[in-house]
């Protein structure tokens, strides 16, 4: 009996190892299998905030000789607890030489891919994570690019705006709504995975169906008209001219039955209320975690909905605007005694005043924090490798 026990617990471990090695350091190409987290929080109990010692910058050997049209920094403090290394990507939008977008893995907004992969297919100079995902890759909340609303903001949680030449990050709500002529729906759920009833509106961007596995009422709108309408048990396709209605439960039903019928013209509308507001057409948005600074102020709170406990000591991604409209990425490493211990959230958003941030807000963390410049990944993933992630921002030069 000891014997076979012996033996079952060798092939386990020869598993694992096999495991570990099939993982690859540097990325990969490959299709990569849904399964993604939430970023987790760090296991040891909230510490004390410390004043560390006055930071040493440090430009690693690894990081290519020129940098491109952006600043790059890596700080080391010595704190009591160890040591924090901190990676800061800073990039003036004012340049017209230099661009900064929101990037999602595949074409569809389900799925993963390594950092590394990201921003070689889109040639970027610069590459960071970004924010939080649902388990099966959707975003965590609004993302908007190339003139098209893929996810609508909940509400929750601080949006970064990225304009032709500044960036701003305000608190941003959104209804989206179905019109016809003078009748209107109530809200409806956008690019959402489905998972009560209500009525849904899916657009090409979300895939090639709805993914929705039970009783349903589709419209299909195919340019700027009702098509068809069709009952459904399984996925009902996108068309790619337009977009498709999906009504779950009885009460969804016959309010769409209500709404819309066969040969009608609709078009989806939306309305977005931020605060602070502004003025001028964004380019892209994106929405983040808990804000950090707010008008120059630590305001991160002690958890939020994604991370929960944000008192522990963990890697950590955030995105800042400086005094001087100077947008900033930074990467705090840890998890690691011998490399850097990793930051509380209050810690990251003192850290980040110290450079002159005005506002911040968190993106997503643990083994998902990693910072690439030109193609070296210059900060150390907790995992000891690249994580697949849904989603990040790239630095780009303009014309390419």
């Amino acid at each position: 009996m000891i014997n076979r026990w012996t033996k079952l617990a060798g092939l386990m471990v020869i598993t694992l190892v096999v495991l570990w090695l099939s993982c690859p350091f540097e990325g990969s190409d490959k299709e990569p299998e849904d399964g993604h987290f939430l970023s987790p929080s760090a296991s040891p109990a909230p510490t004390e905030l410390v004043t560390p010692t006055p930071p040493t910058p440090d430009i690693p050997e690894e990081t290519p000789g020129e940098p491109g049209p952006f600043l790059y920094e890596k700080l080391v403090e010595e704190t009591a607890q160890g040591p924090i290394v901190m990676h800061f990507l800073e990039i003036d939008l004012k340049s017209e030489n230099v661009g900064v977008k929101p990037v999602t893995s595949h074409r569809t907004l389900f799925g993963y891919e390594y950092l590394s992969v990201m921003a070689k297919n889109t040639n970027a100079i610069a590459a960071v994570n970004g924010g939080f995902s649902h388990p099966n890759g959707l975003p965590g909340g609004m993302l908007y690019s190339n003139k098209t609303l893929k996810t609508p903001a909940t509400g929750n949680f601080p949006v970064l705006f990225l304009f032709e030449d500044r960036a701003v990050i305000a608190d941003a709500s959104q209804k989206i709504w179905l019109q016809s002529k003078e009748v209107a729906t109530d809200p409806v759920f956008f690019n959402r995975y489905s998972t009560f009833g209500g009525i849904y509106v899916f657009t090409p961007i979300y895939g090639s169906s709805n993914r929705i596995e039970k009783p349903h009422l589709c419209a299909v709108v195919q340019r700027g008209r009702v098509s068809e309408l069709v009952l459904a048990h399984e996925p009902v396709s996108i068309p790619s001219d337009g977009f498709l209605v999906s009504a779950v439960g009885v009460d969804a039903e016959k309010r769409l039955r209500d709404f819309i019928t066969t040969g009608q013209e609709v078009e989806i509308k939306s309305h977005l209320e931020t605060s602070p507001s502004f003025d001028g057409e964004y380019v892209s948005a994106y929405e983040c975690g808990s804000w950090l600074i707010r008008d120059g102020v630590n305001v991160c709170p002690k958890s939020d909905a994604w991370v929960g406990n944000l008192l522990t000591r963990a890697p950590r991604t955030a995105v800042g605007i400086k005094s001087d409209g100077t947008l900033l990425f930074v990467v705090v490493d840890g998890r690691n005694k011998d490399i850097s211990v990793g930051v509380t959230g209050p810690e990251l958003a003192e850290l980040l005043l110290k450079k002159d941030v005005l506002q911040a807000a968190m993106l997503d963390g643990g083994a998902s924090s990693e910072m690439i410049i030109g193609e070296k990944i210059v900060n150390h993933p907790s995992a000891g490798r690249e994580r697949l992630i849904s989603s990040c921002f790239i630095v780009f030069r303009n014309g390419e």
